[in-house]
């Protein structure tokens, strides 16, 4: 085989993706789940990546395996000879994993039960103070 050939042989392995996975579609992707983040959690970062730090404790640890994934997609994607190494089904799963999560995420039941755990906070901590102020009037002997 000629240096020729092999270069060109070389040259169409490091091509696209045989599956059509571009960089654009998982630039697409990543950005889909960045709006979800954004709209259900209520969370704004310039990056997928930022996003997921904010998120913190609200998503789970597998939610951000798989935000990690995809973030790190699309950044070999750029690469046009480290794009090899990604796997097309792993993106959409991943991808698909994280869309159907934040779906089931209701902002407005959160807001709701973020403010019912802090009443319940508060009413506690005021039967406790009225609860010592009563032992109190009874050990002076007001009662």
């Amino acid at each position: 085989m000629t240096k020729r050939k092999a270069r060109e042989l070389k040259g169409s392995c490091a091509q696209a993706k045989p599956d059509g996975m571009t960089g654009d579609s998982v630039n697409k992707y990543a950005d889909e789940v960045q709006n979800l983040i954004e709209q259900r959690l209520r969370i704004k970062g310039r990056t997928l990546e930022k996003a997921l730090a904010r998120a913190g404790r609200l998503l789970p640890k597998w939610a951000h395996r798989e935000g990690r994934y995809l973030v790190q997609a699309s950044q070999l994607m750029n690469h046009p000879k480290l794009r090899v190494m990604i796997d097309d089904a792993k993106v959409v799963k991943a991808r698909d994993m994280l869309v159907t999560h934040l779906k089931t995420i209701d902002p407005k039941e959160r807001r709701k039960t973020r403010v019912l755990g802090v009443l319940g906070v508060i009413s506690f901590n005021l039967i406790l103070v009225f609860a010592a102020f009563m032992v109190y009037l009874v050990w002076r002997d007001y009662v």
